[in-house]
């Protein structure tokens, strides 16, 4: 989670974490050298496995098979995990952009209890998506208000009489309206792209190909399971794990993100209602059919992550518990027949993770067993067995922080082990029986008080690390008694099998004690994320500046004169739209916050609640905050990173003729003559491409330079009024490598020519 006073500035650009640089800075380094990190897995795994076998071998002799098995057992499990997580990040495939269908699209929002606030901007971006689509608000909640929503909108409203199966049913009550070929799922509150059907829709031109996943990227960057901006704990597992397991044909819908083939999923029934983890139980259908599940590398929608401790557990509880329920020993729905071998490597690597908090505790209480009661369960051969186990708990986590690729570190990973303890282990009974699973829709848009409300959701790591502690504390007065003289409490330990349980034990409880002391000073009173913005504004009709925005409330820094006494204001927002277009947002503003801006303090920066003057007003804002803000600081982010491939192709910058030299998903490069253009303008261009087509855009100007022959070369970010025509142009490719690398993938792929003339 996001230390207390941690400032989030600027708009988020959601791309993975794996190719940008992080704050775990060794992972990072490790984006651009994949090389090394493979060969620390090498080194790492042939360690491990020599490890376990030196284990079997050399330190069995003499020790109760009681205590000797459980440990190693316990250890192999962490191997074996170990060499799965391997196998899967080995090597992190770039992330390529199909050339689009021109197909139907059935987007359907499934709702149940999110207020309106969620559901709201959800809609506003489902409709803002280009493409042949039709959108529908599924609502078990049966709410007027929700009802009003998407008839003012103009998407479809649909109820049904019950809410059996929860969200399944709630889906699989629609699925005999839909008429589309496809069907992209959203949760209640993630917020598309306006570009997600062109990014994935290209897959389905293979018939065999049923799900295309892409990622979960969260707004509200100062969740519970943020790490930083940008970077949470789900991160491994989109920006990593995931993009690996395309290489296996091992992904699994992740309930939402995802486009469907309809066909398809009526084929095997429609969504799964066995497990209350519908997406997972459904992947494992279309797999045994035969059908292909894909991972699509990029961040195309926006959610909330739960903001506090409590929604937090009600979302890992509900997971586990379906996912297990799934490998229940008499259904073994990962292992039945049309699994394939790698999958069933990937579904083990996935029952491993659910199990590791049992082998956290077994760690644990062998440390008790260890340092209070004196059972070593190994024949430890001295120094030099220290010695080898230290450097296998070394090598293996500086591996894990190579092929994590600066996504998580060490210690963050064990955090989040932390947190998952107990939700983790309740769910374990899924394994053997089969109670009734309820529904629980993980709470959003809550605050976080900390105290010690926060704090009793990581009793049970607090409970493991006191536990510890006290052994640690006895074992070292016993020591020191001993030391002055006094008889011996505790019965006799070795050196070294002090220093292994001393390793384990302080890790524990450093990391849970910072947990805890940041659950009980987190302070969260906003329910609504603030998006950093920097927007033209006015104030009573003085000019501003927007710094932060969202559909119930601003900060507008502004002249003093402007606001220094009033307790409200009329503000104006311009916003932009996702084509390009101002829009202005206009309202009432009520002052709860006022500050002095600069050493001078002849500004100041207000801020608090917002009535906006119509719908229309409220609209612009939402678009503005949700769909437009992400959508443009990605392509910026793609522009510097992404391929630019060569062309030449018939151009009008603003009003002047112009050739178009190069292009990719967020920049474009022109030849004009026109004078007017100046940095940091917005300009309109349009290109000629071939068979007549035309498309259009925006530019943002972020380079002019005079070349020759009277011409300036401009260039700058695009948003282009869609981007299915890129892939013509060359393969588009969002890859961790150089722009140089990038080209060269991108240009190696291409198969048409590149001339619009």
């Amino acid at each position: 989670m996001i230390p207390r006073g941690t400032v989030v500035s600027g708009p988020y650009a959601p791309i993975p974490s794996s190719v940008t640089r992080t704050s775990v800075r060794l992972g990072s380094w490790f984006q651009r050298h994949d090389g090394v990190a493979r060969a620390l897995a090498a080194v790492a795994t042939v360690l491990g496995a020599t490890y376990l076998v030196w284990r079997v071998i050399v330190t069995s002799t003499g020790v109760d098979p009681w205590l000797f098995w459980p440990l190693l057992a316990a250890e192999a499990v962490g191997y074996a995990s170990f060499v799965i997580m391997v196998v899967e990040t080995w090597r992190l495939p770039p992330t390529p952009r199909p050339p689009a269908l021109d197909t139907t699209v059935d987007i359907v929002i499934a709702t149940y209890n999110e207020e309106l606030d969620i559901v709201e901007p959800t809609l506003i971006g489902a409709l803002a998506v280009r493409g042949r689509t039709t959108v529908y608000l599924c609502d078990d909640g049966r709410r007027p208000e929700m009802r009003a929503l998407t008839e003012r909108l103009g998407a479809v409203y649909v109820t049904r009489p019950d809410n059996s199966h929860a969200k399944a049913g709630n889906i699989n009550a629609v699925l005999p309206r839909l008429q589309g070929e496809l069907l992209l799922v959203l949760d209640a509150d993630h917020v598309a792209a306006p570009d997600i059907l062109e990014a994935m829709t290209g897959y389905f031109a293979d018939d065999r190909v049923a799900l295309v996943q892409s990622a979960h990227s969260f707004r509200n960057h100062n969740s519970v399971m943020h790490h930083e901006s940008g970077r949470h704990e789900q991160s491994l597992f989109f920006d990593v794990l995931l993009p690996g397991r395309n290489r296996l044909r091992s992904v699994f819908w992740c309930g939402s993100a995802a486009v469907i083939r309809l066909s398809a999923l009526r084929e095997v029934g429609g969504i799964a209602t066995v497990t209350s983890t519908e997406d997972f139980e459904t992947s494992l259908l279309l797999q045994k059919a035969g059908y292909t599940l894909l991972y699509h590398n990029e961040h195309l929608v926006q959610g909330l992550a739960p903001d506090n401790l409590a929604a937090y557990t009600v979302q890992r509880a509900r997971w586990a518990e379906g996912t297990l329920s799934a490998f229940h020993w008499r259904l073994r729905m990962p292992f039945g027949r049309g699994v394939s071998a790698s999958q069933k490597l990937s579904y083990v690597g996935t029952l491993l993770h659910y199990l590791t908090p049992v082998q956290r505790l077994t760690f644990a209480v062998y440390v008790v067993l260890v340092g209070a009661y004196g059972l070593v369960p190994v024949a430890m051969p001295g120094i030099e067995g220290v010695a080898f186990w230290a450097a296998w708990m070394l090598i293996a986590g500086l591996t894990a922080t190579a092929l994590h690729r600066g996504v998580t570190g060490r210690v963050e990973g064990v955090r989040s082990l932390m947190l998952s303890l107990e939700p983790h282990l309740r769910a374990l009974p899924a394994l053997i029986t089969r109670r009734p699973m309820r529904f629980h829709v993980t709470p959003k848009n809550e605050p976080d008080l900390g105290g010690w409300e926060a704090v009793r959701f990581v009793r049970l790591p607090l409970i493991v690390a006191l536990t510890l502690l006290a052994v640690l504390v006895a074992r070292g007065v016993d020591t020191v008694g001993i030391a002055l003289g006094g008889p011996a409490v505790l019965p006799p330990l070795s050196l070294g099998a002090f220093a292994v349980i001393s390793v384990f034990s302080v890790l524990d409880i450093a990391v849970t004690v910072q947990l805890a002391v940041r659950a009980h000073r987190r302070r969260q009173h906003r329910t609504l994320w603030r998006f950093p913005v920097s927007l033209p504004a006015r104030v009573e009709g003085l000019v501003g500046q927007c710094v932060d925005l969202h559909q119930r409330g601003a900060a507008v820094v502004v002249d003093r004169a402007a606001a220094e006494f009033a307790t409200s204001v009329e503000l104006e927002v311009e916003c932009r739209s996702v084509t390009g277009g101002p829009a202005t947002a206009r309202g009432v503003l009520t002052i709860t916050s006022r500050a002095a801006v600069g050493p001078s303090g002849a500004r100041l920066r207000i801020g608090g609640p917002v009535v906006w003057h119509d719908d229309a007003s409220r609209d612009s804002v939402s678009e503005h905050c949700y769909v437009v803000e992400p959508y443009q600081a990605r392509n910026r982010v793609w522009t510097r990173r992404a391929p630019r491939v060569p062309v030449n192709l018939t151009a009008i910058v603003g009003a002047s003729d112009s050739t178009c030299v190069d292009v990719s998903i967020g920049g474009a490069a022109f030849l004009t003559r026109s004078a007017e253009v100046a940095l940091n303008q917005r300009v309109p261009i349009e290109l000629m491409l071939d068979r007549g087509e035309r498309v259009s855009g925006q530019l943002q100007v972020r380079n002019v330079t005079a070349v020759s022959g009277g011409l300036l070369r401009v260039g700058g970010v695009a948003d282009w009024s869609h981007t299915a025509w890129l892939a013509r142009y060359g393969a588009v490719v969002h890859t961790p490598g150089s722009r140089e690398r990038a080209r060269s993938q991108s240009l190696r792929s291409s198969r048409v020519p590149v001339s619009g003339r």
